[in-house]
């Protein structure tokens, strides 16, 4: 069924930029500093989360007193090294996305758990920022993915109802979320492939984002 869109609301890491990859990096250097194995497996299951989440899931699997508050600021030092001196890697399709949709007048949101220094850093990297009406970050909700909550409020500030929304998301638990909002829900994998469940609920799976302009095309969305 072909659904209306009134809105997009765009998540950050991995879907917009490729820093997905450049944070697994991060955790591999802080982990080896600090003599914890930090992989893929226990990123996979925390991608999209908020940082009080992640914390607590870390102590939960490496133990009470492995010092995450200090992994986590190495972490933090070594990926904003490498976009500092490199800038942030933009992913296939995202500015002719964000391009399409104004010239359509469709307005975009950014909805991620990462903080604002993050977002509106790579937001001016990559000369983005004024594609986008508002932002909202992972400390303006109490819960974070695959809770709804802050693809909710960002609807909510756009004025739209969810089921007018097209939510981009490249984590599962964001495209869970995506789903527990009762969004348009579109997953372009970044490091992990959709799960059966997602394949079943969402509107698309998308190889980049390219592709989900040939949604609108094909006219299997509709924009408002």
């Amino acid at each position: 069924m072909k659904k209306l869109v009134k809105a997009v609301i765009f998540d950050q890491d991995g879907l917009m930029f490729d820093s997905e990859r450049l944070v697994a990096e991060g955790w591999a250097y802080a982990g080896k500093k600090f003599g914890y194995d930090v992989n893929e497996d226990f990123l996979k299951s925390v991608r999209g989360r908020s940082v009080a989440e992640i914390k607590a899931a870390f102590l939960a699997h490496y133990g009470q007193d492995a010092p995450f508050d200090e992994m986590n600021m190495e972490k933090r030092r070594r990926t904003y090294e490498y976009v500092n001196k490199f800038g942030i890697p933009v992913k296939k399709g995202l500015k002719e996305l964000l391009s399409y949709l104004k010239a359509h007048d469709v307005p975009a949101a950014v909805a991620t758990s990462s903080s604002r220094e993050w977002t509106q850093g790579n937001l001016e990297r990559s000369n983005t920022k004024n594609f986008f009406r508002l932002c909202v970050y992972g400390d303006m909700v109490s819960r974070g993915k695959p809770a709804p909550d802050i693809f909710l409020l960002a609807a909510e500030k756009l004025g739209e109802k969810p089921q007018n929304c097209l939510v981009l998301e490249d984590s599962l638990q964001g495209n869970e979320a995506a789903v527990n909002g009762g969004f348009i829900g579109v997953m372009v994998p970044d490091l992990t492939p959709p799960t059966p469940y997602l394949r079943e609920n969402l509107f698309a799976v998308c190889d980049s984002l390219e592709d989900v302009i040939t949604l609108f095309e094909s006219h299997a969305l509709s924009l408002a």
